[in-house]
């Protein structure tokens, strides 16, 4: 990164210094961590370490992402292309931006990783299994802030499995920082380019029977008493990026008390694609389709999972989870900014 009054590296827990690859709970949470470990990634260090149900994974620091940059002299091409972008909201922006981001992402891309930090990421992928699934999570420098959340803009690979597959979609993970939309989205709220950076989460896999999404103040009404649940079978991208029709809960915090329940019929659902990995979209069987997705415990469990995110940040969150044989997971928590 570059600002020069914020260390470039992170310490851990130890007081030790991390440059470029730092355990969920390892990483020191003091000072401003999403500036090391992106926002996503700050945020599931923060989470890991104060007890709540998050898989075990590591973040790849945003110093490895901008020391790649410099191993391969990308930077000033980076400047002069975005530099170069035409903002006139016509068609020379879209052609130029078009242009642009389609150029840095191929050559993120095709960039070697230096020997040294292809070896460190390996070797960390490694010490959480032998060919683990693990999910490949972009979370850049200026990710879920409270008044921009960035959500969505950078690449999520789910189900990758591999020494070599994880080095290639970090890589990936990093590209994606110059995908159009990312681009458009920080020159219009205005973040020079010079000052982004991007982290990437690696994760283990949670293969969730069932998933959604979560606010921990109703979004609709504001009421501050109230969760709102979205929920589906299968892999909460379903519901992420808008592909199935789950099922709506509004639940009371004190009294766990239903105001709202919709249950939907749901036709689609995301799944493991194979044993080598990624993910696939498949009909839901007939027999779960028009049944409840959550049950009234999986929604206490819930609902004291949002307490417990909104205390601690001291202020309402969005959530991400799953459930895995029974067990409930934490995948993400961010400011809601719709507020």
């Amino acid at each position: 990164m570059r600002w020069p009054d914020i260390p470039a590296t992170a310490k851990n827990i130890r007081g030790e210094i991390v440059s470029y690859i730092g355990w969920f709970g390892e990483l020191s949470t003091e000072g401003n961590l999403t500036l090391i470990a992106g926002g996503k990634g700050a945020s599931l260090c923060k989470m890991f370490q104060a007890g709540m149900p998050v898989p075990d994974g590591f973040n790849c620091c945003a110093e490895m992402f901008d020391a790649f940059m410099e191993a391969n002299g990308l930077w000033d091409t980076v400047y002069e292309l975005t530099d170069n972008v035409i903002w006139d909201e016509g068609a020379e922006q879209t052609r130029t931006l078009s242009a642009a981001g389609a150029k840095l992402r191929e050559m993120v891309a095709a960039a070697p990783m230096p020997a040294d930090m292809e070896q460190m990421l390996v070797d960390n992928y490694l010490k959480l299994g032998d060919n683990v699934p693990v999910a490949v999570r972009s979370s850049g420098t200026a990710e879920d802030l409270e008044d921009a959340s960035f959500a969505g803009q950078q690449e999520t690979f789910l189900y990758v499995i591999g020494k070599e597959e994880v080095v290639k979609f970090v890589k990936e993970c990093w590209a994606s920082l110059y995908n159009d939309n990312a681009i458009y989205y920080r020159h219009k709220n205005n973040f020079a380019e010079r000052d982004i950076s991007i982290a990437v989460v690696v994760m283990k896999m949670v293969n969730s029977e069932k998933s959604g999404v979560m606010f921990s103040v109703n979004p609709i009404n504001k009421a501050a008493d109230e969760v709102l649940m979205e929920a589906a079978w299968g892999l909460g991208e379903a519901v992420v990026q808008g592909i199935v029709n789950p099922d709506n809960y509004v639940v009371n915090k004190n009294d766990y008390s239903f105001k709202m329940k919709y249950v939907a019929s749901k036709d689609i659902m995301v799944i493991r694609a194979s044993e080598r990995g990624g993910s696939k979209e498949v009909p839901v069987p007939e027999n779960i389709k028009n049944d409840p997705v959550l049950t009234d415990d999986e929604v206490r469990q819930l609902v004291d999972l949002a307490i417990k995110a909104e205390q601690y940040y001291g202020k309402p969150q969005d959530l991400e989870w799953a459930f895995e044989d029974g067990r409930m997971y934490l995948l993400q928590s961010r400011p809601i900014t719709t507020l």
